[in-house]
């Protein structure tokens, strides 16, 4: 593919409510606003249509019923929109994430990890495939929320030629500094850009603060605590650029060789 190195992106912090349509509805207007000023990724958070909430899973559809408006939305549209969705296939629930183009799926990610501390283990089979997406906008590779906690994960999708690493989740606000923490660390040790996208709520479980990150760790944008959508500029050659002046990185052979 084509790759534009310079571009705008976009963290679409949703509040999550418990109606489904309403949820799909919030979403469909993030995107649209993402559109209008020329967005080319923009990033929803976790289980965009039914928030991580189990009596809304038992009507959930596959992703291409539960997607349908966004589908719908950016057919002809040059904007590449990543969704956490809830969606079921064969009777099993998955926690997954779609990247959408041109109103198709063309590409999907589903939680490898599901949260230990509630419910999720319950109802979503976990994935079994952690893989990078190539996009006209960049190799991307796909977090979901807890998974932030592993940084061997964020290293094998930079092994595998990851530029962005988009993180959809519903990260609880009382570890919000943890949320800070580690979408900063993973940047900064693998040295390429996070765009994270978490959810708030009306209970104040979940506060927002989504941000976007550039390959040195600086946060180039950070959402409050109210529905909103973010942007920044991003530039892919800064990657390379930052990877040449601090080769970090070239290390890591020497640290496998001891560990």
């Amino acid at each position: 593919m084509t790759t534009s190195n310079d571009f705008v992106v976009a963290c679409a912090q949703q509040r999550i409510v418990r109606d489904v349509e309403t949820n799909k509805s919030k979403a469909l207007s993030l995107v649209k606003r993402a559109i209008q000023v020329d967005a080319k990724i923009v990033v929803l958070p976790e289980a965009s249509n039914t928030g991580l909430i189990a009596e809304n899973y038992q009507n959930a559809g596959n992703a291409e019923e539960e997607l349908d408006l966004i589908l719908k939305l950016s057919d002809r549209k040059n904007i590449l929109i990543i969704a956490g969705v809830v969606e079921k296939e064969r009777d099993r629930l998955y926690n997954s994430v779609c990247l959408i183009y041109r109103g198709d799926i063309v590409g999907k990610y589903r939680k490898i990890l599901p949260f230990p501390l509630t419910n999720e283990r319950e109802y979503f089979t976990p994935g079994k495939e952690i893989g990078v997406f190539e996009t006209p906008f960049g190799n991307v590779g796909i977090l979901v929320c807890y998974e932030i906690r592993f940084p061997e994960l964020s290293r094998t999708l930079m092994k595998k030629g990851a530029d962005i690493i988009a993180v959809p989740a519903e990260f609880p606000s009382v570890r919000i500094e943890h949320w800070k923490t580690l979408i900063r660390a993973r940047a900064i040790e693998n040295q390429l850009y996070v765009i994270a996208s978490n959810c708030v709520d009306d209970t104040g479980r979940y506060k927002g603060h989504s941000a976007i990150i550039d390959p040195y760790g600086n946060v180039l944008n950070e959402a409050g605590e109210l529905q909103e959508i973010i942007f920044a500029g991003i530039s892919l050659d800064q990657v390379e650029e930052c990877r040449k002046k601090h080769p970090f990185l070239e290390d890591l052979e020497n640290v496998e060789k001891v560990i």
